[in-house]
Formats: C-alpha cells, sequence, structure tokens
C-alpha cells in the first residue's frame, strides 16, 4: 500500500492538471463559439436542434467525450512536459478530467458540448485510452 501512495506522489500531477485544465479552456472556447453561433444565425439554430434530437443526440455527446478523452492525450504528446505517459498516468487523467469536468459544469451552467451523462464519461474513458493505446505497458 505505501509503494502505491508513493508512486501516486511521484506523478507529475502539475503538468496533468495543465493539460487537463487546457483541455476544459478549448472547450469553454468551442462551446461559446457555438452559442454565439446558434443566437446568430437561424440555420445552424435549426441544425443543431437536429443534431440534438433523441436517437443523435446521443451520439453527439459520446462524441464529444471521446474528443476531450483524445484532446488532452494530443495536448501531453505536443507540449513539452515531464509526463511520461503510461496506464497509470492515463489512468489519473480520468479523475482529474471528471473533477474537472464537475467543476467546468457548475462555472458554465448552460452546456452544449459537454454533459455529466454516462454517456459522456464513456466517451472520455473511450478517447483517453483509444488516443493513449501506443502508451499501455
Amino acid at each position: 500500500m505505501n509503494n502505491f501512495i508513493q508512486r501516486l506522489k511521484n506523478l507529475p500531477w502539475s503538468s496533468l492538471l495543465q493539460s487537463v485544465a487546457l483541455t476544459y479552456l478549448i472547450v469553454a472556447i468551442a462551446e461559446i463559439l457555438m452559442i454565439w453561433g446558434i443566437t446568430q444565425s437561424k440555420a445552424l439554430q435549426k441544425m443543431m436542434a437536429i443534431l440534438y434530437a433523441p436517437p443523435l443526440g446521443l451520439l453527439i455527446l459520446f462524441g464529444v467525450g471521446v474528443g476531450v478523452g483524445a484532446l488532452v492525450i494530443y495536448l501531453i504528446e505536443i507540449r513539452p512536459s515531464k509526463v511520461f505517459l503510461n496506464t497509470t498516468c492515463i489512468w489519473v487523467l480520468f479523475p482529474c478530467l471528471l473533477v474537472t469536468l464537475f467543476i467546468y459544469k457548475s462555472i458554465f451552467p448552460p452546456v452544449l458540448l459537454l454533459s455529466t451523462s454516462q454517456i459522456t464519461i464513456m466517451g472520455i474513458l473511450i478517447g483517453l485510452f483509444w488516443k493513449g493505446r501506443p502508451y499501455w505497458r
């Protein structure tokens, strides 16, 4: 048990949290632009109503979750940091993303892209391990 706690202490928490924060900043900017586009364009408003209709809306939420999970791995790959991606780091990224998602949801109440549904959370997990597949060891 002591070895597990020591390994958790030695993880690069600041770099991981910076990547997660940058991911949600990108999502927030995309969401603000989407809200602005919906308020300015009737065509975009109708398109979003069709996309978020019940059969396709679940796939959109799942796809956004996969995109968020893959984006955080991509940002870690391209940013010079102390993060050595392995299975442990990917598993640690998952609770970091979830906690930050709940904080993000409390700051930005009218959320279009992200939700705290099980579908989005499964999408985040699948996106993390799909993009992080080369780092499984």
